[in-house]
């Protein structure tokens, strides 16, 4: 056999050969999902806190040949719960139920994503992304309250808003009176503002103390209210 013969028929088929080996490790083919989500994102939107929790649904299509059972579903936060299938026969859809209690999710547009793991050799794990906001039934605008440097033998006030969201009878919201007798508290009904009267005050120190807000539907709002007594030196004015 003459070497362009060896060359032709042995050596330049084993170069193809393994140049084609070496673009596949190179570039590896992402198997296609045996579970296919009909969104792979939900959006709740804003939830009232005060209605409850809330459930959607999402189907998944079993794409593969074989039956494929749900092993386990992880939420990826504290706030939602998702009832799974245990299995999805070949060619069929399952659905997933999300369920979100609006009164432990943050204030904020927050995401999640949850893992959904079957037992697929090829795709074992399948995603989705759960976004929601809630609205609480009612707010105190600021939330909480630091006086800062105060002197003793002065009384301080400060304003604060309340905005109440949930439907509720305003005429029976209490302000309950607070624990030290120095700090007091009053509500204008037509305008939700409330007054805060701290002082005077004859201990010098670190001052901390809770305000709370009593509705008719027997939930509560607390306002931290905290100051630093400072004893006047003679240089003081």
């Amino acid at each position: 056999m003459s070497k362009r013969t060896i060359f032709t028929t042995i050596i330049i088929p084993v170069l193809l050969i393994s140049g084609l080996i070496i673009v596949l490790i190179n570039n590896p083919q992402n198997p296609s999902p045996e579970l296919v989500l009909a969104q792979a994102h939900i959006d709740f939107g804003t939830l009232p806190e005060w209605e409850g929790p809330i459930t959607r649904s999402v189907t998944a299509r079993n794409t593969s040949k074989n039956t494929r059972h749900i092993q386990n579903v992880q939420t990826g936060c504290s706030y939602a719960e998702i009832t799974a299938p245990a299995a999805i026969p070949s060619d069929k859809e399952g659905t997933f139920y999300i369920t979100i209690n609006p009164e432990t999710l943050p204030a904020d547009e927050t995401s999640a994503t949850a893992t959904i793991f079957i037992d697929s050799p090829t795709t074992p794990i399948v995603t989705l992304t759960i976004t929601a906001a809630a609205k609480r039934f009612a707010t105190l605008n600021p939330n909480s309250y630091d006086f800062g440097d105060i002197r003793p033998e002065t009384t301080y006030h400060k304003t604060i808003t309340l905005t109440v969201n949930a439907p509720l009878d305003t005429s029976d919201i209490r302000l309950l009176p607070s624990s030290h007798s120095r700090l007091t508290w009053e509500i204008n009904p037509d305008t939700s503002i409330i007054t805060i009267q701290l002082g005077p005050l004859m201990d010098w120190g670190r001052f901390a103390s809770l305000l709370t807000v009593a509705f008719p539907n027997h939930r509560t709002l607390t306002l931290p209210i905290t100051a630093n007594v400072n004893i006047p030196t003679t240089h003081d004015p």
